[in-house]
């Protein structure tokens, strides 16, 4: 017989909900949709729907586009919820050559494409807008100055995991790195230049920020991304990939809970 301490605490954790996000409402409509027992939550100007999803707590939060929001809607919905994990996923634009419009990137890691620390140069020397090497954020700790610094955010592992057990055959699905920023490339020279040197796979505007948050507060985090777009092929933004996006996002969540039930 299972310790009663043992049953109260698997069950604490069953109750705590997975935290999904997305920026949009073509990343997070048909996750909304397919909920139970749906109520609808509002942080500060942040819209987050709670519910059931295959017998599971899940909240769904739109965190609008862009680091900022990301990084504030996710901090609001640990505090709220006090979920077991966040997982973040949408649309991306493709830097990897092999990959194409449809095909998703499971973000073993992550990293801040805006935060750069550049050679130094005399006035009227020039500048280099590739010229330069991740820099090192802080992780929030209570004693300010005295946190720990990352260029880049891995993933849980427990998540990665499920990711890589999902059936998918829509379309290509590889594991790798993931690049944020409040920017979004087109010049084909930046975007071989990330990913031969930062080994981008595809850039998005979010998850990185999402991560940092979550590194502070210890939670679980995991991003996966979809291509939306690709400027190194040529292939133009298609909306309809969202959806296909949430349907793995679905599929993750389950097979998480699954693994760490």
């Amino acid at each position: 017989m299972k310790h009663p301490l043992k049953i109260f605490r698997r069950w604490r954790d069953f109750m705590r909900p997975i935290v999904c996000t997305g920026a949009m409402d073509a990343e997070t409509l048909w996750l909304i949709d397919a909920l139970e027992n749906a109520e609808l939550v509002t942080l500060g100007c942040w819209k987050c729907v709670q519910g059931e999803l295959d017998g599971y707590p899940v909240v769904i939060v739109r965190t609008n586009q862009g680091m900022a929001n990301a990084a504030a809607s996710t901090a609001l919905a640990i505090e709220r919820f006090a979920p077991c994990a966040v997982l973040n996923q949408g649309t991306s634009g493709g830097h990897a050559p092999d990959l194409h419009t449809g095909d998703i990137v499971i973000g073993a890691q992550v990293i801040n494409m805006g935060a750069v620390r550049t050679p130094e140069r005399a006035r009227g020397a020039g500048m280099d807008p590739v010229c330069g090497e991740p820099l090192g954020l802080e992780i929030a700790n209570t004693q300010p100055g005295d946190g720990e610094k990352k260029t880049v955010f891995a993933a849980d592992a427990d998540l990665v995991r499920a990711a890589a057990a999902v059936c998918w055959t829509e379309s290509t699905v590889v594991q790798g790195t993931i690049g944020s920023g409040d920017v979004w490339n087109n010049e084909l020279d930046r975007i071989a230049w990330l990913h031969e040197n930062w080994g981008t796979m595809t850039e998005e505007m979010e998850a990185a920020a999402s991560a940092q948050i979550c590194a502070a507060y210890g939670v679980p985090f995991l991003t996966v991304r979809i291509l939306s777009n690709t400027a190194v092929h040529g292939e133009p933004f298609d909306e309809r990939t969202g959806e296909a996006c949430q349907k793995f996002a679905r599929a993750v969540m389950r097979n998480y809970r699954e693994l760490t039930d």
